[in-house]
């Protein structure tokens, strides 16, 4: 009986390790995965072009309907804010090629950069179960706060939120301009 135990949890033990171990999402404090798919024009989106900047990445589909509700939201705070302080970046996540270019047509006068995981690899690094599934990412590149899900206030938190991150940096750099003073 102990050789059939022990030949059995060796068997589980071969699978556990076969598998793909499911990715962990970033912590606050933690650099999320730079890369982001491609936006419309084919052109390569990485977080890294966007430091100094306040990031929200929101993982969406085009089935979602609290995503739809959020995505013209960000687009006009994205308007509102400019490109100078804000980069709102939406990542499409697993649409059908027919689906994606339908919201392309729906999106077109968006501001916000529409990027596109056909495969779910980009949303699977972020460990996004859920949609809207919408990250706070610091002008240095960390993730400041993550949100799943859209109800009425989320904007008004998100603004609140981004508002934070903003006062954040203020103050990180007057403290690193006092220190070389």
């Amino acid at each position: 009986m102990r050789n059939a135990w022990s030949g059995l949890f060796g068997v589980a033990l071969a699978l556990c390790a076969a598998m793909p171990l499911q990715a962990a999402e970033p912590k606050i404090g933690e650099l999320p995965p730079a890369l982001l798919g491609r936006d419309r024009q084919g052109d390569v989106v990485d977080l890294a072009q966007h430091r100094g900047k306040i990031v929200v990445v929101t993982f969406w589909a085009s089935w979602c309907g609290p995503c739809r509700k959020e995505l013209p939201g960000l687009d006009a705070l994205q308007k509102h804010a400019g490109d100078k302080i804000l980069k709102v970046i939406a990542v499409n996540v697993q649409d059908s090629t027919e689906d994606y270019r339908t919201m392309m047509r729906q999106m077109k006068d968006f501001s916000i950069t529409l990027t596109r995981d056909r495969s779910g690899e980009i949303a699977e690094g972020y460990g996004v179960k859920a949609y809207p599934n919408l990250w706070i990412i610091d002008p240095q590149g960390k993730v400041a706060a993550h949100h799943v899900g859209y109800g009425e206030d989320s904007l008004d938190r998100l603004v609140a939120q981004i508002n934070q991150v903003i006062v954040a940096e203020q103050q990180r750099r007057n403290a690193a301009a006092a220190t070389a003073g």
